[in-house]
């Protein structure tokens, strides 16, 4: 079973069929950003009518039987997503409200500081707060995965330790691979592997050193990652961005907090590296990890059998 970590595509038919053709049998996908509650749960009753109307193609799973069922359907699993948690405001009940309607992986803050913690882009990283650690308790009840990749390193170490269940680094990358603010320290990642939890490492060009990065590079760093913590710790997250007119990057990374004065100013979505142009290229992302020594059941681990794991200790 191939499953991503983590895509934040503007689904359509079309997307999930590019998606599907990479052979993707579970995707992780983002339903909330920036938005409030009225605005996720607006984000979510559009996702659920996306798949009502390509039913054929595509359901929504809250647990690994129903990852099973759907491939064994013909369709692709989505595992519902926030990387964010503002909004779950300051209410713990919220994450077995949103648990309830398929939300099963929360990340604790996304670009900036919110008031469970504070992001990898702030100034000081104050840690997980009182708030923060009484979510943490919420969401382990309620069987959500924690997610930390935007989240700071100080932060995102208190959420290692508070959580009684395994928590996860979505979509990111070993810090000395590609020195990024996103990218996370090789203490943190041990940390997060030596509790069960797993790195889904991304491909998206800011966080791998660009779009000239060849792809053995990548699996190479994939294959060092897997002897440092275990490759029952590794799996892959692409944070695709497929579907997206050309100024939703601005949007993405900053919402209504840091708008340009300039439209000139907005940012424009990366190349991505020829060999792995979005999902549809997870098997030439098998190609890359057969030539860098995997065995075919590390390959296949690293594709999606250790989500496939954590999502079943964690969801239940």
């Amino acid at each position: 079973m191939i499953i991503d970590g983590l895509q934040i595509n503007n689904w359509t038919r079309d997307v999930i069929t590019e998606v599907r053709s990479g052979g993707v049998d579970v995707v992780h996908a983002t339903v909330g950003v920036w938005e409030d509650l009225a605005g996720a749960m607006t984000r979510i009753g559009a996702f659920r009518h996306l798949v009502r109307q390509n039913a054929d193609l595509i359901r929504i799973v809250r647990t690994v039987d129903e990852m099973h069922a759907a491939k064994a359907d013909g369709a692709m699993g989505a595992v519902l997503g926030f990387q964010n948690s503002t909004m779950l405001g300051d209410d713990p009940e919220m994450a077995g409200i949103f648990a309830d309607v398929g939300v099963r992986v929360v990340q604790l803050t996304y670009n900036i500081a919110n008031h469970l913690g504070s992001s990898c882009y702030e100034p000081v990283d104050a840690g997980l707060t009182r708030a923060g650690h009484r979510m943490v308790a919420a969401l382990n009840d309620n069987g959500v995965l924690i997610d930390i990749s935007h989240v700071g390193n100080v932060t995102g170490r208190d959420a290692v330790d508070a959580s009684a269940f395994p928590i996860a680094i979505t979509h990111g990358n070993p810090a000395s691979f590609c020195d990024k603010a996103r990218n996370k320290p090789d203490d943190l990642i041990h940390a997060v592997a030596a509790r069960g939890g797993m790195i889904g490492c991304t491909l998206y060009p800011l966080f791998i050193g660009g779009g000239q990065i060849t792809r053995r590079q990548y699996c190479e760093m994939l294959a060092d990652l897997a002897e440092a913590i275990g490759v029952d710790h590794v799996g892959i997250g692409s944070d695709a961005v497929l579907g997206w007119a050309p100024d939703a990057l601005g949007w993405m990374r900053s919402g209504r907090w840091d708008r340009p004065a300039d439209p000139s100013e907005i940012p424009e979505f990366p190349a991505w590296p020829e060999w792995f142009d979005g999902p549809k290229d997870f098997p030439s992302l098998a190609e890359g990890l057969d030539e860098v020594g995997f065995s075919a059941a590390d390959r296949d681990a690293v594709l999606g059998g250790n989500w496939l794991r954590l999502y079943g200790e964690i969801f239940g």
